[in-house]
C-alpha cells in the first residue's frame, strides 16, 4: 500500500530484479488472502481508520511480514504503529536501503 508512485516504482524495480511478483493496493481489504502474501509494505503516514485492525488480521491469518514506513518526523504515525502492535515504523530511507534484501528474501 504505497501511494507515492516514485517510491512504488523503486519497489517494483527491486521486486522485478528479485523475480518477485508485486501487487499494488490502496487499502488492506484489497489484499489477496493472507496465506498468499509474503510481504506487505505499508505507507503508514497515509493510513486510514481500520487499517490497523485489517493489518493485524493479515498478520494473524498468514505468514506475511508487514513493514510500515513513513516520514521519520511523523511522530504521530510512529506512535500509532507501536500502539497498534504493528511497529516499529521504518523511515522511508531505511525502506529504500533494505528493499533489495526484503524482496529477495520473499521471491
Amino acid at each position: 500500500m504505497v501511494g507515492d508512485l516514485l517510491l512504488f516504482s523503486r519497489i517494483d524495480a527491486a521486486a522485478s530484479s528479485a523475480g518477485a511478483s508485486l501487487e499494488r493496493v490502496d487499502a488492506p481489504e484489497e489484499l489477496v488472502a493472507p496465506h498468499d502474501v509474503d510481504l506487505v509494505l505499508v505507507d503508514w503516514s497515509t493510513r486510514r481508520d481500520g487499517w490497523a485492525d485489517a493489518l493485524a488480521g493479515i498478520r494473524a491469518g498468514g505468514r506475511a511480514r508487514i513493514v510500515l514506513f513513513g516520514q521519520h518526523t511523523d511522530l504521530d504515525a510512529h506512535a500509532a504503529a507501536r500502539s497498534a502492535g504493528l511497529g516499529p515504523m521504518w523511515a522511508r530511507s531505511r525502506l529504500v536501503r533494505e528493499l533489495p534484501s526484503l524482496v529477495s528474501d520473499r521471491a
